[in-house]
């Protein structure tokens, strides 16, 4: 328990979609020293690629997909991991907690991938739910490509009712709870939409259950538009 309590003593998560060529722009995140740094977009690669970190992956497009780099720290796929779920990659991790990592596809998903394929993150929930709720210190992180303003009706998918069901399973929104903003009306944006500053959106997240925050901030249109039309979310723990 004393090395876990160690490992878990501080941490920074990011969360980026990167927009295709991970390799390349590695360094640029790199930079901001995560210990968990999970990426939307990027492209299969070796789990030793990068140096003193391993890489998981899962996709249906090797050159697209959604990854995770752990530092200094192993880990495994978890047995229950679905690849009916587009995309969702369930982590355990050396020191005991868990991370989900997300790229939804929403209702894009059966269209895309298939029959049968599901892509919202309350499918996930649903799936995971025991994953999620089994352990007292855990991580759901990404791109969720969802916002109370585009919420209509009640919908299980709407992303009011999947903040509702991760807050019954113990997590909360670090920006939200680090910022005091309320949903849909955050001033930090996470997506510019096709690039353009005029459409920004609020989309990624990083759910935490058992860790708190001690910063959160969201990457600048400046700093990171050349490499994506995402802003990556970073959260100090």
């Amino acid at each position: 328990m004393g090395c876990q309590l160690d490992i878990l003593s501080s941490m920074k998560i990011i969360s980026w979609n990167c927009c295709l060529n991970f390799a390349k722009k590695y360094e640029q995140v790199a930079k901001l020293n995560p210990d968990i740094l999970i990426i939307q977009e990027c492209e299969k690669l070796p789990i030793d690629f990068f140096p003193k970190a391993n890489f998981y992956w899962t996709g249906h497009d090797e050159r697209k997909g959604l990854g995770i780099v752990t530092f200094g720290e192993n880990a495994a796929v978890d047995s229950s991991f679905s690849q009916q779920l587009d995309y969702f990659l369930p982590l355990n991790m050396q020191s005991g907690q868990r991370v989900l990592a997300v790229w939804a596809f929403n209702h894009r998903a059966e269209k895309r991938f298939g029959e049968g394929q599901k892509g919202y993150v309350s499918d996930a929930l649903n799936y995971y739910a025991g994953w999620l709720t089994g352990s007292e210190i855990s991580i759901v992180a990404g791109d969720f490509n969802n916002s109370v303003v585009w919420d209509r009706g009640k919908k299980e998918s709407n992303f009011r009712e999947t903040n509702e069901a991760l807050e019954s399973f113990g997590y909360f929104s670090s920006y939200h709870s680090y910022s005091g903003e309320e949903f849909g009306d955050e001033s930090r944006p996470t997506l510019y939409h096709t690039k353009n500053k005029a459409k920004p959106y609020h989309i990624d997240y990083v759910y935490l259950k058992g860790i708190s925050e001690s910063t959160v901030s969201v990457g600048s249109y400046e700093d990171w538009i050349a490499h994506s039309d995402h802003m990556p979310v970073i959260v100090e723990c």
